[in-house]
């Protein structure tokens, strides 16, 4: 059974009980959101399982889906049964700085990917990884994200610094600014090496 927490009645509340006590228009809104939000898991699965045949080329899109489902179903039910802002920080921690690399990525590619440049790219970047890596570390080390097992227990060795700002910027600006370099310093090398 779900539970919410309403800081209002200072203790556990069903989620049942609270859709009854809305009456009629509570159930219809939890229908129409419920409706709204199917085609959002098909997208997601979808999306995932392209993914996973970036990595997996000769994996058929049946059995793609399937995994990619699977995976997205099992993450869900863990970050219901742990703490949704937990969940949700880690999110953020995680595509915050990667959409720090890929704008810098875009930006160095002149404001547009051509196909060459998405299809016959290097497969592996590292520069690019570790750029992501530095920025979701330093969001993780400033924004400390509970509920991980060992992990929230070597954040919480760990002191924050004691900013206002949050972790978005930081994560996003330090990622943001090494994938700059990486993606400057490969543009360079790469006109050396067409002309060897």
């Amino acid at each position: 059974m779900l539970v919410l927490s309403h800081p209002s009645i200072g203790g556990p509340t069903d989620v049942l009980t609270t859709v009854a006590a809305g009456g009629v228009g509570s159930v219809l809104a939890l229908l129409a959101l419920t409706v709204d939000e199917t085609d959002e898991a098909f997208a997601n699965i979808y999306s995932t399982a392209v993914s996973l045949q970036n990595f997996v080329p000769r994996a058929s899109q049946a059995a793609a889906d399937r995994r990619g489902g699977g995976a997205r179903d099992r993450v869900s039910l863990a970050s219901i049964s742990r703490s949704t802002s937990s969940s949700c920080s880690c999110s953020a921690a995680f595509f915050v700085p990667l959409f720090g690399v890929l704008f810098a990525d875009w930006l160095v590619a002149g404001r547009h990917y051509s196909s060459d440049r998405i299809f016959r790219g290097p497969a592996w970047r590292p520069g690019m990884i570790a750029a992501w890596l530095a920025g979701f570390l330093l969001y993780e080390w400033i924004a400390q994200t509970q509920g991980l097992g060992f992990w929230s227990r070597l954040l919480a060795q760990l002191h924050p610094p004691g900013s206002g700002i949050g972790a978005s910027l930081p994560g996003f600006a330090a990622s943001f600014a090494l994938a700059l370099g990486v993606a400057v310093a490969a543009q360079v090398r790469r006109p050396q090496h067409a002309q060897a």
